[in-house]
């Protein structure tokens, strides 16, 4: 055995049994020294009368069931009888007004009437026609008179001369007047008798017949109404293959052309309405076909015929 590792050794021990001993009988110098009652007393009075140090904690409001409860958003199955089940599947059916599965229990939405009818579609018309002309025996051409038929109302202006006002419709002024004679594409002779007039409350000249009214085949009108309410009407307008409005709202719904058939007298719609206003985004659309009424049917000739107006009304 090394002598010197053994002095090592042994002086080791002997520092720490020292060291040891000093600690055992002065603890304060590894921790601070315990006050007595007196002392104790007397730190707690010192932090009890010190200024408060440090930042505030912001005040908060203490939880509440009540409070927090009224942001719990339910299932929109609660208010349509949602009959739910842990362990139970639901039993659902296909709604054809919404488009979507539903369970068997909900109450089905019923689409209120459709809102709108059609009272007319087609190419608008001038409102006057050539009713007749005649010449009396010895007269002039510029003596002629004229019959004018108003085609909206079934009124008629009688003599009517070329370049003469008109009482009943100062707007009105007739140009001139021509015959023109030929035969049709299957060779039938015909003849046309064609007045020139100066509409000035329609802002155009105009020749008029006494075959049909004179249509303008570049625009068609949609005219509809409101079945329950009677002042409500509305015209929308087609110009050269373009319409002008192809929608509009009515009692919260909105409305879409989506087709004219001019020959069937026709005009498709598509309504759109949020049929449950609890759920203003879930939008329920119908699309309907609305066809021109037809006229009701005369009872006898002479209701069918209109007669000729004292006073004639024009429009």
């Amino acid at each position: 055995m090394n002598p010197r590792k053994d002095i090592l050794i042994a002086c080791l021990g002997a520092l720490l049994f020292a060291g040891g001993l000093a600690i055992y009988l002065n603890p304060g110098w590894i921790a601070p020294p315990v006050p007595d009652e007196d002392g104790k007393k007397a730190v707690l009075d010192r932090l009890r009368l010190a200024a408060p140090a440090g930042a505030a904690y912001p005040a908060a409001p203490r939880a509440s069931l009540e409070d927090n409860v009224k942001d719990w958003l339910s299932p929109e199955e609660d208010d349509e009888n949602w009959d739910y089940d842990l362990f139970t599947t639901i039993d659902v059916v296909w709604d054809p007004t919404i488009k979507e599965y539903v369970p068997r229990s909900r109450k089905a939405d019923v689409l209120p009437p459709f809102g709108v009818e059609l009272v007319s579609v087609g190419y608008p018309t001038y409102t006057f026609m050539l009713s007749s002309s005649s010449l009396p025996p010895g007269k002039k051409e510029e003596d002629r008179l004229f019959s004018l038929k108003n085609v909206k109302t079934n009124r008629y202006l009688d003599d009517c001369k070329l370049n003469r006002p008109i009482p009943e419709a100062p707007y009105l002024t007739l140009k001139s007047y021509r015959v023109v004679k030929g035969k049709d594409a299957d060779g039938f002779p015909f003849v046309r008798n064609i007045l020139t007039v100066d509409d000035r409350q329609f802002g155009q000249v105009v020749e008029i017949d006494d075959e049909k009214p004179l249509e303008f085949k570049k625009r068609i009108d949609i005219v509809l109404r409101s079945p329950e309410d009677p002042a409500w009407t509305l015209t929308l307008s087609e110009v050269e293959g373009r319409l002008v409005v192809d929608k509009f709202v009515l009692n919260g719904a909105t409305f879409v052309v989506k087709g004219i058939d001019l020959p069937n007298k026709s005009v498709t719609f598509e309504k759109t309405i949020a049929l449950n206003p609890k759920r203003p985004k879930k939008l329920t659309f119908d699309l309907q076909t609305l066809v021109v009424p037809a006229p009701p049917a005369s009872k006898n000739k002479s209701s069918a015929t209109p007669a000729k107006a004292a006073a004639p009304v024009i429009k």
